[in-house]
């Protein structure tokens, strides 16, 4: 997730002041880099390095630059890391062509190679610099911007957006391919965007654009026509109402429910990324080695219990899932040379990972593979490889979009890894892989759907509830883990996640009459946890159930909303949905309870303590 905005104005001559002024609203979608292309007198002025728009804006003084249209961009780093070469915009092989983009480019390892075989300077290893060269051999062969800009789409696979320009044309160009865009109307001015924040500050006449559309930006109107064959579209400017601030949410009350809503997109965008050709090498640590860690904390941790599952499964391959801080104690002295740890972290700074790291690298035995976010960190810098969670900006410190995204890795790489260990057919995983990405991406959105007022419904049952247990079997174990810890984050209620079959050990004690018991299934797994069900209905405790619809199931709960149904799908794609149901009924319980779920009470994003 990264910003992006582009300006054309009729008589101003201040661009920079005022790109600067609008990208400020795009800081959620990226910090660690920012830049500026300022065109005037059919030159262009480029200015970008690392850091927050308002310590670039400082540094070269972004504010100052003159002309009359130009580019900003903020961005969030995952291809490339953040450095001054890799921060948009970006030139073209001269500086003709200047350009930026929002998303993923998943061809951009054989398409930078591409374009450098046949003589283009490519100055970073960011893809969105492929955007704009893209446009430059189009224009070599078209001599017509338009067409350039519109034939380019061909050469880009995967979901982003860009907005481009040439230095001695006044137009913006932006396109919408997968990511989002939208445009506006003001009086003397036009601007395109990644997102409406940065829309508002210059007008309320909003264009909003659909995937395969471009628009053509002059200083006093936005023209809209369709990528495939060039056609214009009557698109007229609404009104908008939304509040700047709102907008920032996407119209969301909250980042964590516009991050729930976001995990769609993330399933696209990873999977993008682990279709590249780097996959080889992370398929490579994990057979080359001997035995494997997955080491994490806090929701990562429960999504590599869903990934262990995963891989014993997928690929009979044995993987233990440790957390961080109980690394070394339990298994510092077993390394050898052919121990891989998958280390996982959002933030790429969790000490209690950074710990593992340094043991790793200490006593140089074994490797390391980071599972991370924040392109830039340390364990990016530090592990011999790393996987990008391709989610963009988390900006609610629970995790959401980060754990669908490191459950939906590890289900890939156990795929891919089963076909070349010889575990599975490789018609099986080329299947399993076809249906995580042609079909997990529609089946999350129809689950987040679907369970939004069953959810919102139930939490209102359990707003004076302050103990209750999510229960899970098998795949679902992590899951349920997952959920519980959703609760006690946002919710501040006691809510203990564990394997189904241990309840009757002791904690099962705890029920009686109407005693909350969430158990989350799976189709394969239900005829064992209708045995757990009812050790729970005997003590007259009150069952919630989370999973597939079936009549077995539907037979032990007395009330509607207790059954949290997801849509039906393969049975290896069921535990990836049931957590959506979960963090729904966490946030909305949340709100109702009157907590900010963004912002709980003791709780910080990145945990750089021990």
């Amino acid at each position: 997730m990264c910003g992006i905005t582009g300006i054309v104005s009729k008589d101003r001559d201040n661009i920079g002041e005022v790109l600067v002024r609008c990208s400020r609203k795009l800081t959620y979608r990226g910090y660690d880099s920012v830049g500026v292309a300022a065109v005037r007198n059919g030159q262009v002025d480029l200015r970008k390095d690392v850091g927050t728009i308002d310590v670039v804006d400082k540094l070269l003084n972004l504010s100052g630059m003159k002309g009359d249209r130009g580019i900003a961009q903020l961005r969030w780093a995952t291809y490339g890391a953040p450095t001054k070469a890799n921060a948009q915009p970006h030139y073209g092989c001269t500086a003709d062509f200047y350009g930026a983009h929002n998303g993923n480019l998943h061809n951009y390892a054989e398409y930078r190679a591409e374009l450098i075989e046949a003589g283009h300077i490519v100055r970073s290893e960011n893809d969105g610099e492929l955007c704009v060269h893209a446009v430059d051999k189009y224009y070599e062969e078209t001599g017509d911007m338009f067409e350039a800009v519109r034939l380019s789409t061909r050469d880009l696979k995967g979901a982003f957006a860009y907005a481009v320009g040439k230095a001695d044309e006044p137009e913006i160009y932006a396109v919408k391919m997968g990511s989002s865009l939208v445009a506006g109307v003001a009086e003397g001015d036009t601007i395109v965007s990644s997102d409406l924040p940065s829309v508002l500050p210059l007008t309320s006449r909003v264009v909003y654009l659909q995937d395969g559309e471009m628009v053509v930006l002059t200083h006093d109107d936005v023209k809209v026509y369709r990528v495939d064959d060039g056609k214009q579209l009557d698109r007229q400017p609404e009104i908008s109402n939304v509040d700047a601030h709102a907008a920032e949410k996407g119209g969301y009350p909250h980042f964590m429910l516009k991050e729930i809503n976001e995990q769609p997109t993330v399933a696209q965008d990873v999977l993008g990324v682990l279709n590249g050709r780097e996959c080889d090498n992370w398929l490579r640590m994990i057979e080359d080695s001997s035995r494997k860690y997955l080491v994490a904390c806090g929701s990562s941790y429960n999504a590599g219990i869903v990934g262990t599952y995963f891989f014993n499964r997928l690929a009979g391959v044995s993987v233990v899932p440790v957390i961080g801080g109980q690394f070394g104690p339990m298994y510092g002295n077993t390394l050898d040379e052919d121990t891989l740890c998958m280390l996982v972290s959002q933030s790429g700074e969790t000490k209690d990972i950074m710990n593992v790291l340094n043991l790793v690298k200490g006593i140089s035995k074994g490797k390391t593979l980071g599972v991370v976010n924040v392109i830039g960190s340390t364990l990016m810098f530090q592990a011999d490889d790393y996987v990008p969670m391709a989610c963009g900006y988390e900006v609610s410190v629970p995790a959401t979009k980060t754990y669908f995204s490191q459950s939906v890795i590890f289900a890939y790489l156990a795929a891919k890894l089963g076909e070349r260990n010889g575990f599975l057919d490789p018609s099986e995983s080329k299947r399993f892989v076809n249906l995580l990405e042609t079909e997990l991406p529609a089946l999350t959105q129809k689950t987040i759907d679907k369970t939004g007022i069953l959810t919102k419904n139930l939490a209102r049952t359990l707003v004076d509830v302050k103990d209750l247990y999510c229960l899970g079997y098998g795949f679902t174990d992590g899951v349920a883990r997952e959920g519980a810890l959703k609760i006690k984050e946002i919710c501040y209620n006691h809510c203990e996640g564990m394997y189904s079959s241990e309840f009757k050990h002791g904690p099962l004690s705890i029920v009686t009459e109407d005693y909350p018991v969430i158990f989350v299934t799976t189709p394969e797994d239900s005829w064992m946890v209708i045995n757990h069900i009812n050790e729970v209905k005997a003590r007259h405790g009150r069952t919630i159930v989370v999973g597939e619809f079936e009549d077995s199931l539907n037979h032990y709960v007395d009330n509607k909303i207790d059954y949290l149904v997801v849509p039906r799908s393969d049975p290896l794609l069921n535990p990836l949905l049931d957590v959506i149901p979960l963090q729904m009924l966490s946030y909305y319980l949340s709100v109702d309870l009157g907590i900010n779920p963004d912002l709980p009470r003791n709780l910080s994003k990145t945990l750089t303590v021990d």
